[in-house]
C-alpha cells in the first residue's frame, strides 16, 4: 500500500468501532479509494488492518448487515453456546450437505441475515467469521479468526447500524472531499 493519506476511527473501540485509513494514492472517483478498513469489538480487533482494498467493497458489505438491524432474533436459531450459533449460521451459509444440520436448522436462508463476515468484505475479512444475534434488547457480535476460539461482545439493539451507518458517511464524505484538489 502507498502510506497513509488520511485515518479515521468511529465508535469505541471498548465496544465497537470501525476504523479505515485511505491511501495517499487519490483516485479518479471517490468509490475508487484503496486503502484499509477494520472493526473493534470489546476491545479486540477484528479483521486485517493490513489488506488493502477499495474502502468502498468493505463499507458495502457491512452497510448490508447493518440494514438488517431488528430482523436477527435469537429464537430463529437452533443453538445456544456462542460456538454453537458461530457454526450454525456459518454452515447455513457456507456448509457442505449434513442431513442433521438440516433437519435441525430447517430452511437455512432464514440465517443469512445473521452473518456479519466474511460476507462480501473483501480481504479485510478474509479468515475472519462473525454473526449478529439479538437478544433481550441487545445486539450479541458473535465471533472468531480462523479456527481461534470464539468471543462475544453485546452491546444495545443498534449499536451496529449506527456506527457502521456513521462510519461509511465519513468515508464517502472525506473521500469526496480529499479528491477535489486544493483552491
Amino acid at each position: 500500500m502507498n502510506r497513509v493519506g488520511f485515518a479515521k476511527e468511529i465508535g469505541n473501540r471498548s465496544s465497537f468501532a470501525v476504523e479505515f485509513q485511505l491511501s495517499d494514492n487519490i483516485p479518479k472517483e471517490w468509490h475508487n479509494w484503496w486503502g484499509n478498513l477494520w472493526l473493534w469489538a470489546g476491545g479486540q480487533l477484528v479483521g486485517n488492518p493490513a489488506e488493502t482494498e477499495m474502502v468502498a467493497i468493505g463499507f458495502a458489505s457491512l452497510m448490508d448487515t447493518a440494514r438488517e438491524t431488528e430482523a436477527r432474533p435469537r429464537a430463529q436459531i437452533p443453538a445456544q453456546s456462542p460456538k454453537e450459533i458461530l457454526d450454525v449460521v456459518m454452515w447455513a451459509r457456507y456448509g457442505e450437505d449434513d442431513t442433521r444440520m438440516a433437519s435441525l436448522v430447517g430452511d437455512e436462508k432464514r440465517l443469512y441475515p445473521y452473518e456479519v463476515l466474511p460476507g462480501r468484505a473483501g480481504p479485510f475479512f478474509d479468515n475472519w467469521e462473525a454473526v449478529l444475534v439479538e437478544d433481550e434488547g441487545v445486539e450479541r457480535f458473535i465471533f472468531r479468526e480462523a479456527t481461534k476460539q470464539v468471543s462475544e461482545v453485546s452491546w444495545p439493539i443498534g449499536t451496529f447500524r449506527d456506527v457502521v451507518t456513521r462510519a461509511e458517511s465519513e468515508f464517502r464524505s472525506l473521500a469526496r472531499i480529499l479528491l477535489k484538489p486544493p483552491s
